[in-house]
């Protein structure tokens, strides 16, 4: 963290005297004037380009908002404090990354005389983004401790201050393996997101709010998987499962009745889908318009995708795909251990990075307890927690381990 000092200064007509508030008239008194010292705490390697903060005196509701932090000054009062700014990052990223949204909020802040110095922390925020994942977990140790347990699960949060409703909202998985390079790609990332999966969210528009602050967990199978394996979930209170019934094979999926399951709208498997456990893919959720339908997706988001293998040195051709417009998308992850990446799936629009699980996992105990967790970047003025959102999986997610808490990188 850095700080850097600027003079914020405000002329305001009329004078607040304690505990009485008193109208402006012309023989009132301009309150006195005094230079205030705000400490900005931006994030290493960040600088701003253009701000916006607006300073509202609790006790008269008088505002004052300025973009020009230059010789400015504030009469005594309790402020509270909202800012938004637009950010580059001063290394060689920022002509990929473009301007970041960041926010500062402080609430009851006191001027005085003799106190006259505020701290703004600055978190990164993208307005565009209300809901985001939240959380990823692949799953836990199996009885053999060769595998991963189903135990796996996606977590949604409302990054907002406004109830949203989770109906129709997709979680879908890409198609493209982050650990495998794809010469020549056509059509390429940017254009669209392949997808493997298309799970969608029940609702008749209005069913499933996601209050603000809070978050729903969908998972693979909402069942006690810790009364038979030490270490795993217990998922009985999930708030949606994806169940896929089986009829081939000897894999049978288990399907809880008291929760709801999501709408199946395609899957590339046959049998049931479970999250990459190689920790590989890339997973986002996608607001469907209306008017779309399994049928109409089915029919209408069909593609074919072309890559030079260069194992045999031809390229390939492959039909029958499914793809998501990038205009639906809400939020994005490209998941891939750094040993092994050599793709993105989701184009720099949604992510320009990827969140590794271990640099180097060489068995499943490597990724087991492992869970994706987006960072927390600060608090909205209504109190709930906003997560960091810069579309940059790398900065905004950590891997924690699901049991003990204990944040592993």
């Amino acid at each position: 963290m850095k700080a850097n000092k600027f003079i914020v200064k405000a002329l305001i007509a009329c004078a607040l005297i304690a505990p009485v508030m008193v109208s402006c008239s012309d023989s009132d008194k301009a309150a006195p004037l005094y230079e205030i010292v705000v400490n900005p705490q931006l994030p290493t390697g960040y600088v701003i380009d253009s701000q916006e903060i607006k300073f509202t005196e609790i006790n008269t509701g008088n505002v004052t908002t300025v973009t020009s932090l230059n010789n400015l000054e504030l009469p005594a009062g309790i402020y509270n404090i909202e800012a938004t700014a637009l950010v580059s990052e001063t290394d060689n990223r920022a002509a990929a990354s473009g301007q970041k949204t960041m926010r500062a909020i402080a609430q009851d802040v006191v001027i005085t005389e003799t106190t006259r110095t505020i701290t703004l922390d600055w978190f990164f925020y993208n307005p565009d983004n209300s809901l985001v994942i939240s959380e990823i977990y692949l799953g836990s140790l199996n009885a053999t401790g060769k595998g991963l347990l189903y135990d796996s699960h996606i977590t949604i949060y409302n990054n907002t201050d406004e109830t949203i409703y989770a109906d129709g909202l997709a979680i879908c998985e890409g198609t493209l393996n982050n650990s495998t390079s794809y010469p020549d790609l056509t059509p390429a990332p940017e254009e669209r997101f392949l997808v493997g999966t298309v799970y969608v969210i029940p609702g008749n528009g209005t069913q499933y709010p996601i209050e603000p602050g809070k978050s729903i967990k969908i998972v693979d199978q909402a069942i006690e998987w810790s009364a038979d394996v030490a270490g795993a979930q217990d998922y009985r209170d999930a708030d949606f499962e994806w169940y896929d019934e089986v009829t081939i094979g000897t894999v049978r999926d288990t399907d809880n009745p008291d929760v709801p399951n999501l709408n199946k709208w395609y899957s590339y498997s046959a049998t049931i889908w479970i999250l990459s456990q190689q920790a590989n893919r890339s997973y986002a959720i996608a607001r469907i318009p209306e008017g779309v339908t399994a049928e109409s997706f089915l029919n209408d988001y069909k593609c074919s995708y072309t890559y030079y293998f260069t194992f045999t040195e031809k390229y390939l051709t492959r039909d029958n795909q499914y793809y998501i417009p990038l205009d639906w998308i809400i939020d994005g992850v490209n998941l891939c251990p750094a040993s092994t990446q050599e793709f993105l799936c989701l184009p720099p629009a949604i992510d320009i990075s990827y969140k590794s699980i271990n640099d180097d996992p060489q068995s499943a105990s490597d990724r087991a307890y492992r869970m994706f967790v987006r960072r927390e970047a600060g608090k909205s003025a209504a109190g709930n927690i906003i997560l960091q959102d810069t579309d940059d999986s790398a900065k905004d997610f950590k891997i924690v381990n699901i049991n003990t808490k204990e944040e592993l990188n």
